[in-house]
């Protein structure tokens, strides 16, 4: 448990020392030291290894200057000397010339007088001051004052003054009396030489120019410890704080002699310091806050609550009682419910609390009084302003669902009983189902299905597109695009993938061989599924190492096991934090925008309005529906924890339908592979008819056999002999379920003849799928192979979409029933080993 944990578990404590003990608590001293807090010298100077805190040498050799953030790695100095330098200088060349001397006093020290009990700053060409006058007096160069000459001994050093007087200050001092480093001695002259120099010392603030360095020694304690603080929040939270940051925090804090960063005044500052102190200020209040004392707050800052963040506004509610209603409400639901969710309800109830305001002569402040005239208030009030158009018709819709939700909820909870907020409120106070407006009327024919078509797909990733997108949002944008196009995960899933999120299972091929399978593993939260394992193709999976080769060369010194896949840019050193869906969907939408005109199907504009990253989750749910995956299979693909929630992905209208058999039905073949329709270029409506009332569906075809159809497939008198009985028919559009039954033949076969232990010889015999029933299956599936080969070149391209569209029929087909009446009105297998049934003798009837 953390520091800050346990403080808040102790409970708020009030008055100033009960404040800075509080503070004290929540800082974790070691952590602190860690890292880079001196307490000793009241300096914090973290490592330059530091990603979040510290600041890395200058290239330049020589120099001893903190690196500013830039991919040169070089100071802001030297990065300055280094344009200006001869054109074609490389940064290998730059970096070996040394640093430019410094002109003036600094922190650095004499080349002379340096050593431990000697230190001087520098002054001229790397003496200091006592040095330069001795060499000018003896008229030697740098060198001959250095090393010596025929008249001179080489320079000894001096005796230091020691450091600088001023409270916070790291320099040495350059004189005796006044003990000052040269910038306090200037600005201690320009001052009037204030007395008592002793005070005047103790309130100046640091001028060192090491931004590596931050000195809070002249600060009070309430003020340092909220520094601290705030300084280890942000190494939580890995927001980048340098040393140069916290120093002039403390000279702010210094400049205005603020006790507290409560106290300073920041409506003049716009850099850095004026976000320090407000992120400083946030963690303290949110430290210091419990749920107890937040609950009474009309704006509650969620993260109080364990959330992680947000915050729900009650101050639109006017009326007490529904204000603190709506509080024990939202208290409640708190754990168990989304934090957007809860606070559109809140918004909703400051709807219903305006109208009440508007209405009610007493302004709706006593429950009592409410009856129902006051919901057909509000519900008129819905209806005027969606008139006006100041609210949409899903709006209105929603605004009158959540007041009816939490009204019903409310009284659930007995919040309306006595001694409640809502006690007294008539129980004719509710929105009854029949007060709530319905949605549109959806067509049955409309097939605008949120699947994108794949010539839109195709150009969507096609190189030049994917290059802008790379050259206007990065790599990473790109491969999430491309990743998302092959996977289909929510856009929240496929932005929190971790760094291992690709694994591989072992598999048997066609061949029987046992090979490598890419899966992906991955959470989905919406549906409470940790670590799914959703198998992906070879090019899925190359997205993934590609980019997992990124983030290894991008982050080297985070874990593996800590890196996202797709990082988000800002405040993520580690490059732990993946990517928000919102900023990802952003860069979605413009990547879109700024392409060329997209071209549908049929060549004519496609419109991109609607055009989401969620829209190759639909894709991806259409392509393998008109592969025929079953709608079972698909629903654990997608997610879904009820198979009724995959229907909404993929629908096929039944003009489409008509179409597809009418085309389809020249390629019908019987159990013998001949062909039932020859010579049939499109069924009359009465054949049409005939067919639906005519005909069951049966497993990899229809069924015609009168008594059959009249049972609705239960009542086979051949027991589902399918592949020999001249009323069975197929067609193209069952091949995959006619290949996958094939194997699966010929899988039990080969099984069941070296089942020699179990099965005696007759029972063997009887249950292994004879050559003719396989042989059946091989000319059902040879023929319409031959069939489909022999359609011309100019209508292939139709019946390759009327088979997707019966296909992704029939997958919605479970869908289309509601799952309690599956089981009555679900098909009968087909028999697949024929010699295993017998007819029931008279010996088994009794």
């Amino acid at each position: 448990m953390t520091a800050a944990k346990a403080a808040l578990r102790r409970g708020p404590l009030a008055g100033p020392s009960a404040e800075i003990e509080m503070l004290r608590r929540l800082i974790d001293w070691p952590g602190l030291a860690r890292l880079g807090w001196d307490p000793e010298r009241q300096v914090f100077a973290p490592g330059a290894d530091d990603p979040v805190l510290g600041l890395a040498e200058c290239k330049t050799a020589g120099c001893e200057d903190g690196k500013a953030t830039n991919r040169w790695g070089l100071c802001y100095r030297c990065l300055a000397r280094w344009r200006r330098s001869a054109p074609g200088t490389t940064l290998e060349d730059f970096c070996a010339t040394g640093p430019a001397p410094r002109a003036g006093w600094g922190r650095e020290l004499c080349v002379v007088c340096r050593t431990p009990g000697h230190e001087r700053p520098q002054a001229w060409q790397g003496l200091c001051a006592s040095c330069t006058t001795g060499m000018l007096q003896r008229g030697q160069t740098r060198a001959e004052y250095l090393d010596g000459d025929d008249v001179f001994p080489p320079a000894t050093p001096r005796p230091s003054f020691g450091r600088c007087r001023v409270v916070v200050c790291q320099r040495w001092a350059h004189h005796r009396v006044p003990t000052l480093c040269a910038s306090h001695y200037r600005r201690w002259a320009k001052a009037g030489r204030p007395a008592p120099f002793t005070a005047w010392c103790a309130r100046e603030p640091t001028l060192d120019t090491d931004r590596r360095v931050a000195v809070l020694g002249g600060l009070g304690e309430r003020a340092r410890l909220e520094v601290l603080y705030g300084v280890q929040c942000r190494a939580l939270a890995e927001r980048r704080t340098t040393p140069g940051v916290v120093q002039m925090m403390v000279n702010l804090l210094q400049a205005q002699q603020a006790a507290s960063v409560f106290e300073l005044s920041i409506h003049n500052i716009g850099d850095e310091r004026r976000l320090f102190v407000v992120f400083i200020r946030d963690r303290i209040t949110l430290a210091m806050a419990s749920p107890e004392t937040e609950r009474a707050k009309d704006v509650w800052d969620l993260r109080v609550f364990g959330r992680a963040g947000g915050r729900m506004h009650f101050a639109q509610i006017s009326q007490p009682w529904l204000a603190v209603g709506a509080k024990q409400w939202a208290f409640e639901r708190l754990d168990t419910a989304g934090a957007g969710h809860l606070e559109r309800i809140v918004q909703a109830l400051g709807a219903f609390s305006s109208s009440l305001r508007r209405h009610r002569p007493d302004r709706g402040n006593d429950p009592v009084l409410l009856s129902r005239a006051d919901i057909l208030a509000f519900s008129n009030d819905l209806a005027h302003m969606e008139a006006a158009g100041r609210l949409s018709p899903y709006a209105r819709r929603a605004l009158g669902r959540e007041v009816a939700q939490f009204l019903r909820e409310a009284r659930g909870m007995g919040l309306s009983a006595a001694g409640g907020p809502l006690a007294g409120l008539g129980d004719d106070v509710v929105l009854q189902p029949s007060d709530r407006v319905r949605g549109r009327a959806v067509d049955p024919d409309n097939d605008q299905a949120r699947a994108l078509p794949q010539v839109v797909v195709d150009q969507l990733l096609a190189p030049g597109a994917l290059e802008a997108l790379e050259a206007k949002h990065g790599v990473d944008t790109r491969a999430m695009v491309e990743l998302q196009a092959q996977v289909g995960r929510r856009t929240g899933e496929l932005c929190q993938l971790r760094w291992d999120c690709l694994s591989f299972d072992e598999v048997l091929d066609e061949r029987g061989q046992v090979r490598s399978a890419p899966v992906l593993v991955h959470d989905m939260p919406k549906v409470f599924l940790c670590r799914y394992r959703l198998p992906i193709n070879q090019d899925a999976a190359e997205i993934i190492g590609a980019q997992q080769a990124r983030m290894q060369g991008r982050f080297p010194h985070t874990d593996t096991s800590l890196l996202a896949l797709f990082p988000m840019v800002g405040k993520n050193p580690r490059g732990t934090k993946a990517c928000s869906a919102d900023v990802f969907g952003s860069r979605f939408r413009t990547w879109v925008d700024s392409l060329a005109e997209l071209v549908g199907p049929g060549g004519e504009r496609y419109d991109r309005s609607e055009l989401t990253v969620y829209s190759f989750r639909h894709t991806y749910a259409q392509r393998h529906a008109d592969s025929g995956t079953p709608v079972e299979v698909l629903a654990a693909l997608m997610g879904h924890k009820q198979i009724t929630t995959t229907q909404g992905y993929y629908r096929v209208t039944q003009k489409r339908k008509r179409r597809a058999v009418d085309l389809l039905a020249a390629l019908q073949v019987d159990h013998s592979g001949d062909r039932s329709r020859p010579a049939v270029e499109r069924l009359l409506d009465t054949d049409h008819v005939r067919d639906a009332v005519g005909q069951v569906a049966v497993p990899f075809g229809i069924c015609t056999e009168p008594t059959n159809v009249k049972a609705h497939g239960q009542g086979c008198p051949f027991r589902h002999q399918c592949f020999g009985c001249t009323h069975f028919r197929s067609d193209p559009s069952f091949l995959p379920e006619l290949r996958a039954h094939l194997s699966r033949l010929l899988a039990d076969q080969e099984r069941l003849r070296a089942a020699a232990p179990q099965l005696e010889d007759w029972a063997r015999n009887q249950a292994i799928p004879s050559a003719e029933e396989i042989g059946a299956v091989r000319r059902i599936i040879e023929r319409c192979q031959a069939l489909l080969e022999d359609v011309a070149e100019n209508e292939r391209a139709e019946i390759d979409q009327a088979l997707a569209v019966l296909r992704r029929g029939r997958a919605q087909l479970d869908t289309s029933v509601p799952v309690r009446f599956l089981g009555v009105v679900g098909q009968r297998s087909a028999t697949l080993f024929p010699n295993v049934a017998r007819e029931q003798g008279p010996a088994d009837e009794a």
